[in-house]
């Protein structure tokens, strides 16, 4: 990961944090504060998903952090972080399997996040991201299996309670599901070009296409289906939407470039 990427996220989440206490302060807006937050999730997501271009991550981070500060709904920290995860787990960027404690924490997250609809969505699939970066590993682990089930059990059972599920169709944004749904089929189409970051630079192994590919589609499907269950309030994806699209245009551009 490149250092200059680093330094700049550090200062562009300084900016943010300025910006949304100055925004508190003048608007009494609390939101306002979720600025940084937003900037670093933004930042750290796309890194999973797109780990060979540094400007498509940061690009993200200031369309969040900015989408935070101008007022609109936003999708929440721990959604945010849920859906990070996921993408983390099966683009396996850390080059190790997660161990007991890791899958506890990831599991507990997952759970406590879904007593919104973004939330519950990304519990869930942070559930199946478990689940696929076992069955994608060399020695499957009961221990990722059962945690897998848990977490999908814990997540629906928290968004039962809070009665999340909706009765009837929601009134859907056309526009935001039509263009999110474009995004997932694109991506689960296209291939992303071979990887050159290397998951630990030490023993030297690139990134595995396979799962790089498996981590974007899975993390479309479940931007499309924050948006579509989001129903009027899906505006708060829209940040999420532009990263995918800023992550497949990057691809596009790369793919030239290396032809």
């Amino acid at each position: 990961m490149s250092h200059t990427s680093n330094r700049l996220i550090v200062g562009m989440t300084a900016v943010a944090a300025i910006a949304g206490v100055a925004v508190w302060v003048t608007d009494g807006n609390t939101d306002a504060l979720w600025a940084p937050v937003h900037t670093y999730l933004m930042w750290t997501l796309v890194r999973e998903i797109d780990p060979d271009h540094n400007s498509s991550a940061l690009i993200a981070g200031l369309v969040g952090g900015f989408w935070v500060l101008l007022g609109y709904d936003i999708a929440g920290a721990l959604s945010l972080a849920a859906i990070m995860l996921g993408a983390r787990l099966v683009t396996n960027t850390t080059g190790r399997r997660p161990l007991t404690g890791d899958l506890i924490v990831i599991g507990s997250l997952a759970v406590v996040a879904s007593f919104t609809i973004v939330g519950w969505v990304a519990g869930f699939g942070l559930a199946i991201a478990i689940y696929v970066d076992d069955r994608m590993a060399e020695n499957t682990s009961r221990a990722q299996l059962l945690t897998a089930a848990l977490v999908a059990i814990g997540s629906a059972s928290v968004a039962g309670l809070s009665s999340l599920f909706p009765e009837a169709v929601p009134d859907i944004r056309p526009l935001l599901v039509i263009v999110a749904g474009v995004l997932v089929l694109i991506t689960v189409i296209r291939e992303p070009e071979p990887p050159v970051e290397m998951v630990d630079s030490r023993r030297k192994n690139f990134i595995s296409q396979s799962r790089l590919h498996a981590s974007r589609s899975l993390t479309s499907v479940i931007i499309f289906t924050a948006t579509l269950l989001s129903g009027p309030d899906a505006t708060a994806m829209v940040p999420m939407i532009v990263a995918l699209a800023l992550v497949l245009i990057s691809n596009e551009i790369e793919r030239i470039r290396r032809r």
